[in-house]
């Protein structure tokens, strides 16, 4: 199923880009070549049945020279962590030209927006990445990794978790110091020593229920605005537990953002949820009433809408697309004009800037 997002959201300098569901000639050549890329990379192993070291991936489709887009877990002025697409060299040992990216002074400094910076310090070395059969990436930093500031910690370990686990090979990130595991990262004490990985969320909000057992992690995207930027933040918010999560997850985004995240919700609180929604093969039909048409006099869903709910649902377990209704109607419209003709599925990319 071809991805349906186009056209410009809160601002023009970027945008989520999904296609529409037709034929794949309407897919932009950049973004197929990329397709068929990622698709294709596989885990180069070794007579031991181990991963290559440094991150190796083999790309059959892999053409010298090309460029290709890789998100990148940034920091910014509020200290959250934000996914930022960036056009990289094609490199074979991708997992070790991310962590790269992410080191302040680094290569992507003059390319970074306003208010986003990279989270290695400063002349950190990526020294190997060992990508093993079972998904685990174990990095190798040397030892000047240990020189970033002690209240930066989760979010450093956030940063190097979820650019790494972008990539379907890689389930889990342990972290190495000049060749010496870490149980615990040097300067808060964080543990690290079991990996870790996107389980264990992102933006992490406190409060939620009381009861911890009864609930569980959910990631929800807001969106944050500046004078001539926005881009969407994922954090992980504890929802009840006991019910539907889809029901769990749409309620917590009409409750909106934390009040001291300074991020905003692109839902009004009209919107209400009709029915239950129903999973089937991988397609959450979800069913709203006419709040939901904020846009062209109330005949339309934002993109901010549109862009927040399909990126929240489709975090949840075993949710590929979304179906969206009003009042049990399918063929919704986009601020654009564009039928909704056929469930959504998010993007591959986040948070991509306009070429």
């Amino acid at each position: 199923m071809k991805k349906i997002w186009k056209g410009p959201s809160l601002l023009l300098l970027v945008s989520l880009v999904v296609y529409g569901c037709s034929s794949s000639s309407d897919i932009p050549e950049q973004e197929e070549m990329q397709e068929r890329g990622e698709s294709a990379a596989e885990i180069e192993e070794g007579d031991d049945g181990e991963g290559e070291e440094d991150g190796s991936v083999e790309d059959e489709d892999r053409i010298d020279g090309e460029r290709v887009q890789r998100e990148l877990y940034l920091l910014d002025e509020a200290g959250l962590v934000v996914p930022r697409t960036f056009q990289l060299e094609n490199d074979s040992e991708v997992l070790k030209q991310s962590l790269e990216h992410l080191i302040i002074e680094g290569p992507i400094t003059n390319q970074l927006p306003s208010g986003l910076q990279a989270v290695l310090p400063p002349d950190t070395e990526v020294q190997g990445v060992d990508l093993t059969a079972d998904g685990t990436a174990i990095v190798d930093f040397s030892p000047e990794f240990a020189d970033y500031p002690e209240e930066q910690e989760k979010a450093l370990l956030q940063s190097i978790t979820w650019t790494l686990t972008q990539f379907d090979e890689v389930e889990q990130v342990e972290i190495q110091i000049n060749g010496h595991e870490q149980e615990t990262l040097p300067n808060a004490g964080t543990p690290v020593g079991d990996g870790t990985a996107r389980a264990q969320g992102i933006n992490l909000e406190g409060g939620g229920p009381a009861d911890i057992t009864a609930s569980e992690a959910a990631t929800l995207y807001f969106v944050s605005v500046k004078e001539d930027d926005h881009y969407y933040v994922p954090v992980t918010r504890r929802i009840e537990g006991n019910g539907n999560e889809a029901v769990e997850v749409i309620q917590s985004l009409l409750d909106g953002p934390h009040p001291e995240s300074k991020l905003i919700s692109g839902l009004r609180q009209s919107i209400e949820l009709l029915d239950e929604p129903e999973l089937e093969d991988g397609v959450l039909t979800v069913n709203f009433n006419e709040g939901i048409l904020t846009e062209n006099d109330g005949t339309a869903m934002s993109d901010e809408a549109l862009n927040m709910l399909t990126l929240s649902l489709t975090e949840i377990d075993q949710v590929e697309e979304v179906d969206y209704h009003v009042n049990g109607e399918t063929q919704l419209e986009r601020v654009d004009g564009e039928v909704l003709a056929e469930p959504v599925s998010r993007p591959d990319m986040l948070n991509q800037e306009e070429l």
